[in-house]
């Protein structure tokens, strides 16, 4: 008798053991918040394509606008400057055609974007690009290449003529005496607006 009572409060101790260890620990408030802070938090789930795209553009648009902001105070930089930040851009878009320079009466009057022309500087006009666009000019036939920014709108005289350039940039390409030059025109870096495409 003794042994089978025995045995019953063994088997209820073992049962209130038992029910204990299902239960959580008890936590301080302190406890628990700083155990769910040091979770990490759950990526959610989104459609496949939403997030790469979202960031890509986010990164492009803060790209673009710090690109804009320099654009706006580089005017002054040398081919050299340029070459260095430049040379080893990849071309977003080719032009050929040829190329003239200012005349030395220019000097110091506004171009179309609003900055005096510099005769000194390393400047182009063009007919549809945005300011500030970056230009990779090589000479063909002769391999000179400079580097110019968009600060004007031309050329205006013949339809093949696509640049009009800087007495410095001309005087780099080595087209001072001829006037015209055949040229390569490389875009690396757009200004503040990337022209539309015309329909056809």
């Amino acid at each position: 008798m003794r042994r089978s009572l025995w045995l019953v409060a063994a088997a209820w101790w073992l049962l209130q053991l038992g029910a204990c260890g299902d239960q959580p620990d008890a936590k301080t408030p302190h406890a628990a918040r700083s155990s769910r802070a040091a979770r990490a938090p759950r990526a959610r789930r989104e459609r496949p394509d939403a997030p790469a795209v979202q960031r890509v553009e986010a990164s492009e648009n803060a790209g673009e606008s710090r690109s804009h902001a320099r654009s706006a105070s580089d005017t002054g930089l040398t081919s050299e400057q340029l070459a260095q930040r430049y040379g080893r851009a990849r071309a977003l878009a080719v032009l050929q055609g040829s190329g003239s320079y200012y005349a030395d009466k220019f000097a110091g009057r506004p171009t179309a974007s609003g900055a005096p022309y510099e005769p000194n500087g390393f400047t182009a006009a063009h007919r549809t690009l945005p300011f500030g666009t970056v230009l990779r000019v090589t000479r063909l036939g002769g391999g000179q290449q400079v580097y110019v920014r968009v600060t004007d709108r031309g050329p205006y005289g013949p339809r093949g003529r696509i640049l009009d350039l800087s007495r410095a940039a001309a005087a780099q390409l080595g087209m001072l005496r001829a006037g015209v030059a055949k040229l390569q025109v490389e875009v690396v870096e757009y200004g503040a607006q990337k022209p539309r495409r015309r329909k056809r």
